[in-house]
């Protein structure tokens, strides 16, 4: 029996499909395959599926389907390019707000992301490291900022989940280990800086963060 279930929550999996790459950049999938899968009705499907091409996760393709967003060398810098420019800016913004509790829960995202290193949990690293750039984004009080920079998020987590871990997966354990530490304690200086009131450094330690992901994904492809 078809059951009902909320736009939210099908979003939500959705999403989460996307992200995790169970759906594969620029695969093309039906609605009706949606719906049956998830045992639901069409309209929330559609009405998370509109939500999800607003948002450039998904390319609603008339008479053929819903085609997942594909990912590209070029598409990749580009996400970089402009998470370089904002986020030098939300962090200008975010110094002048910034309470103790708030560099405290930054610390404890810190504690969990290299928790999860040692467990090797690849997917929890990524999103937790993705998590410290989003509260900083949040703490600048700029929403128009802070939903470009979710925007921006996402298309960087699904890019390390599609070339990153798949790297991980298949390389030697010395590589592992090499490209896994390159993780530990990459945002300690910055949380520091943060508590400081050091624009200028926090600034530079984020730049630091952002190229060298940029460059780890460039090197592995």
């Amino acid at each position: 029996m078809e059951e009902k279930t909320s736009v939210g929550v099908v979003y939500g999996i959705l999403k989460k499909k996307i992200l995790y790459c169970e759906y594969k950049p620029g695969e093309l999938i039906s609605e009706k395959d949606i719906v049956e899968e998830l045992n639901t009705s069409r309209t929330p499907v559609r009405e998370a599926l509109n939500i999800l091409n607003g948002q450039g996760l998904v390319s609603i393709i008339p008479k053929k389907g819903i085609q997942i967003s594909s990912m590209s060398l070029k598409k990749m810098k580009e996400i970089y390019e402009i998470r370089r420019m904002l986020e030098p800016y939300s962090i200008k913004q975010a110094i002048m707000f910034t309470r103790p509790e708030d560099i405290e829960y930054l610390y404890d995202l810190d504690r969990k992301l290299g928790e999860e290193l040692r467990n090797e949990h690849i997917l929890e690293v990524f999103k937790i490291g993705m998590d410290v750039h989003l509260y900083i984004a949040s703490l600048s009080r700029n929403e128009t900022l802070l939903t470009m920079l979710k925007i921006l998020r996402d298309e960087s987590y699904r890019s390390l989940v599609y070339y990153l871990k798949t790297y991980l997966d298949g390389c030697s354990e010395e590589d592992k280990k090499d490209t896994l530490n390159l993780f530990s304690n990459s945002h300690i200086g910055f949380i520091q800086a943060l508590e400081g009131k050091d624009e200028e450094k926090a600034v530079n330690y984020i730049l630091q963060d952002l190229d060298s992901m940029s460059e780890l994904i460039l090197k592995i492809l």
